[in-house]
């Protein structure tokens, strides 16, 4: 039973600690402008290093203050398209359409939707 209690005991700090690490980077977040980086190439460095949901929230913060920055739009694709979130993939895809349409780029977005959402009409066309 005493192991049991001290199992319980450890996995309950675990638990705290990481709310708390969690807790400690939102609220010390600074976004890359305001420390001066590149906030494309912090994403892009998130992403290569499996950080998806860190390269959401800075390109989302980039485009908060830059709603047409294209590239950054491109770069959110690709993370979305790394975390398997469909829904948010095709819904920025429909909103970047019009403007990447017949671009080389426009065929990777619709080829990681057909692998996302494949009854998407918008990337089988």
């Amino acid at each position: 039973m005493d192991i049991l209690a001290g199992l319980a005991a450890s996995l309950v700090i675990m638990v705290v600690f990481s709310l708390l690490r969690k807790g400690w980077k939102t609220a010390t977040y600074k976004p890359p402008k305001a420390r001066g980086i590149d906030p494309i190439a912090e994403a892009e460095v998130f992403l290569a290093y499996g950080k998806t949901s860190e390269a959401v929230r800075v390109l989302k913060d980039v485009l908060d203050e830059e709603p047409d920055n294209m590239a950054a739009k491109v770069a959110l694709l690709r993370a979305y398209s790394n975390n398997g979130n469909a829904k948010a993939y095709s819904q920025l895809a429909r909103d970047v359409h019009a403007r990447l349409h017949g671009q080389p780029v426009w065929k990777t977005i619709q080829q990681n939707g057909r692998d996302l959402d494949p009854a998407n009409p918008l990337f089988n066309a």
